[in-house]
């Protein structure tokens, strides 16, 4: 997981907010369905306060690494210079694959949802995963760490935070499904 995601920013006030002050500070990111290696439009901590940034998504070693096990950060010598460096790239949903390929879109029932991440001096970032709720795991056994905003907001500046459940859409070709 999490292997693409899509990014577009709608008409709203928030993304009417988003698309100004990336303007002003002349960002250049990708919208529409977004691959690993593609720059990203993320929210960094600035002193106390948040601003937007962009970074490319995934560093190389050996091959490209796009995700990092929430389980394994604190241990693995990889994440040393990253564990507490904390984003979150915005998105509208993700998508995953099941075993047979069918491609799943996972959406928020909110506008934007937030996905954990943490990044080097390169400006790489990676995307935490997290194994799958019951309900998710038909599809992948993996998912990201989802945040809303007030819990990206206390992830990014090292509060202590809980992730809630979130509801979530799922839309495989002709259905949908919630998942709480």
């Amino acid at each position: 997981m999490c292997g693409r995601y899509h990014f577009g920013i709608s008409d709203s006030k928030k993304g009417q907010k988003i698309k100004e002050r990336a303007r002003k500070i002349k960002l250049v990111y990708k919208t529409g369905e977004i691959f690993p290696s593609d720059r990203v439009l993320c929210v960094i901590p600035v002193g106390s306060d948040l601003d937007l940034a962009v970074k490319k998504w995934g560093i190389q070693r050996k091959s490209l690494q796009i995700n990092a096990r929430i389980e394994s950060i604190d241990e693995k010598y990889t994440y040393k210079d990253m564990r507490n460096r904390h984003c979150a790239v915005l998105c509208d949903g993700f998508y995953e694959w099941d075993r047979d390929k069918n491609k799943y879109f996972i959406s928020f029932r909110e506008e934007y949802m937030y996905l954990a991440c943490i990044f080097n001096d390169e400006d790489e970032l990676l995307i935490i995963t997290r194994e799958a709720g019951k309900e998710f795991e038909g599809i992948h056994d993996r998912q990201p760490m989802i945040l809303d905003e007030e819990e990206m907001k206390k992830y990014i500046h090292h509060e202590d935070f809980v992730v809630k459940e979130k509801e979530l859409v799922i839309r495989k070709e002709e259905y949908e499904m919630k998942l709480f």
